[in-house]
């Protein structure tokens, strides 16, 4: 069977760096392909971001992914981005300040993401997929520069945005789209291919303690899990919020890309974003009457069990 071929495109914090685990451990088996690791300024800045890349690569023991640097801001910079920014809920670095130690990002590649983005699917034309786990400000200059760059990929994956004003950096708004509500906006509107979305409030279904992550999960002794460890402990050392079940957003999607089974009740819809609210702007706004074709295959909850089994084979790779 042909492997699966995607282009991850992330801000490393630390659900990104589960993601990239349980993706590198399917890419290691040979049951997908990862044919490159693409930041984006998010969680924290672009250079953080790669260098949490690399560090993740290290203890995953993987040297044969490229990696390339992208957008270090969001397309329209606001006052509402410099806010988001302070939040600062995976620390300043985005690995919860644990590390003192420099990691090796000699690799990163010269060319840049949004470049090597439309480079790559324009080589294997619709057979790569594009999984988005940060801002989609890489995605959207990309549609932006290139236009036939949609007509090459085969589809995407987008962890992102709420459809019920439930928000976790705002009331109303998630954090991801919160930072480049713009570039959701372009990629909404000029986008072609199947789009899977899932939101922050499909997320926060997880059945999954926080006793099975740290007396389970927290216990395979792994460098992938020691990362895991470290990292989530500095973060939840300063975090105001803490959640009742264990919710890592990115994995979560990397899970559904892996086992199309986790995502449950999956829904077509029209969806956009709101630019101008002053207090919505950010929020996914779906079409409830149906007057637009959809766009989106939103995914409104997720089957913890399976993503626990999943999480527990790798780690353990």
């Amino acid at each position: 069977m042909t492997e699966r071929k995607f282009i991850i495109d992330c801000d490393a914090g630390v659900d990104d760096a589960l993601a990239l685990i349980i993706l590198i451990a399917a890419h290691k088996k040979k049951e997908i392909e990862i044919k490159a690791i693409t930041c984006v300024n998010g969680n924290t800045t672009v250079g953080n971001v790669v260098k949490n890349v690399f560090r993740t690569l290290k203890v995953c023991e993987i040297t044969n992914i490229p990696v390339f640097q992208g957008a270090h801001e969001p397309i329209l910079c606001t006052y509402q981005t410099e806010e988001a920014v302070k939040d600062k809920y995976h620390g300043s670095d985005g690995f919860g300040d644990v590390y003192t130690t420099e990691v090796d990002t000699n690799e990163l590649q010269i060319e840049h993401a949004v470049c090597a983005i439309h480079r790559i699917v324009s080589e294997s034309p619709n057979e790569i997929s594009v999984v988005c786990l940060g801002p989609l400000t890489n995605i959207a200059l990309a549609m932006k520069i290139y236009p036939q760059f949609v007509d090459n990929v085969k589809d995407f994956y987008i962890m992102g945005g709420n459809v019920t004003a439930h928000g976790n950096i705002t009331p109303q708004a998630e954090f991801n789209f919160y930072m480049d509500p713009e570039s959701v906006h372009i990629v909404f509107n000029n986008n072609k291919k199947p789009l899977w979305l899932l939101p922050w409030e499909a997320c926060l279904k997880s059945c999954i303690t926080h006793d099975w992550r740290k007396d389970v999960l927290g216990h395979i002794d792994t460098p992938c899990m020691k990362l895991m460890n470290d990292i989530e402990n500095g973060c939840n050392r300063k975090r105001k919020k803490h959640f009742p079940t264990y919710i890592m957003c990115d994995a979560i999607l990397a899970g559904i890309l892996l086992k199309p089974e986790i995502a449950q009740n999956v829904a077509e819809y029209h969806a956009d974003i709101e630019l101008s609210g002053n207090r919505t702007r950010g929020q996914v706004v779906l079409d409830h009457l149906l007057s637009n074709k959809p766009n989106v295959f939103l995914i409104q909850q997720f089957d913890s069990e399976i993503f626990k089994d999943l999480l527990i084979s790798s780690v353990n790779m």
